[in-house]
């Protein structure tokens, strides 16, 4: 059962608010005005507008980096006002908060303790926006937490959170994936970790480009080239040493990107 530290409770933010706009700023002013004494850090508020498979790798890859008892505020939330349900999930060690559409879907079953619906309005801001639930729910509903309220204090208990359609497969001696994440270096994040990659020495291809087998750093081949290799979290990246491979093999996020490993 996670446990708050509340006299200095940490409070992580992962959004697709950016920094130009107030929207982040605003989720923090209500944080503090709950709960002064609040650490809260940012995880990044730069994740792609509504791409929920980059906000969860963003969480999944950063959430155990912070002591037991942290709270992760996640808001990356297209369906915000609609049907979907409002969560706390809970942890043995942390705590996250936000929509049920797939962002905390990282979390395996065995990792969850509970599931909290979010419906004690008491607990919301006076007056709900359809379209600010980040400042009138999520964000309040994290300082409370901080503040050493319960989460079965928020709402009823729930069987299960959404959990996508796998983005890979595994056939015999291949595997497939697609690009989940492009970082800021323009370095292509696959959905395949390692566990999944077919034994022995393999091919790994990008559409129509054969990337070559899999490396150890940007480093094992010449400046500009292309490499992939298994990042410091345990995904297949695919990388351009000292350049940009989502420019060099002109890949978006709405580019319909397949990754296939197969044996040399």
């Amino acid at each position: 059962m996670a446990i708050v530290n509340t006299n200095c409770p940490t409070i992580t933010l992962t959004t697709d608010f950016g920094l130009i706009d107030n929207y982040a700023g605003i989720i923090k002013g209500i944080i503090l005005y709950l709960n002064p004494c609040a650490r809260i850090i940012d995880i990044s508020s730069n994740a792609p507008p509504f791409n929920i498979e980059a906000g969860s790798y963003l969480l999944e890859t950063s959430y155990h980096n912070f002591p037991p008892g942290t709270i992760h505020l996640g808001i990356i939330d297209p369906g915000v006002g609609s049907r979907r349900k409002s969560l706390v999930v809970e942890t043995e060690d942390h705590f996250f908060v936000g929509p049920d559409n797939g962002l905390f879907s990282f979390l395996g079953p065995k990792q969850i303790r509970r599931i909290i619906s979010l419906t004690k309005k008491k607990y919301f801001l006076k007056d709900v926006s359809p379209t600010f639930h980040g400042r009138d729910i999520f964000a309040p509903i994290a300082a409370y937490l901080s503040l050493g309220v319960q989460p079965d204090r928020f709402g009823p208990e729930l069987e299960s959170i959404v959990r996508p359609k796998p983005l890979k497969a595994r056939k015999t001696d291949m595997a497939l994936g697609r690009i989940i994440y492009i970082d800021r270096f323009g370095n292509l994040v696959t959905s395949l970790k390692s566990p999944d990659l077919p034994a022995g020495r393999i091919n790994v291809h990008l559409n129509d480009h054969n990337i070559g087998y899999v490396r150890t750093t940007f480093g094992s081949v010449k400046i500009g080239q292309p490499v992939c290799y298994i990042n410091s979290f345990g995904y297949l990246e695919i990388a351009v040493n000292q350049g940009s491979a989502a420019e060099y093999f002109d890949i978006d996020y709405k580019s319909a990107a397949k990754i296939l490993i197969a044996p040399v």
